[in-house]
């Protein structure tokens, strides 16, 4: 990386870095939403929706609810 560029992101407080970073990871997320998923991952995801359906009351957190609790929102 840039060492001029990581001198001026140091400046900034802590609140605008986790802000930069997790719009960093949303952009990356954005570009990489194309590619597809490999088979570890998807048994991931099918193991996880299964756990969803089996306890559909049990309490989630959703991406807003953690940005939300982190004062990102």
């Amino acid at each position: 990386m840039n060492k001029v560029l990581m001198a001026e992101l140091e400046k900034l407080d802590a609140n605008e870095r986790l802000r930069l970073a997790y719009d960093l990871l949303d952009s990356v997320a954005q570009t990489e939403a194309a590619r597809p998923i490999t088979d570890a991952q998807r048994q991931e995801l099918r193991r996880r929706l299964a756990d969803y359906r089996a306890n559909p009351d049990e309490a989630v957190m959703t991406l807003a609810d953690i940005r939300r609790e982190a004062g990102l929102l």
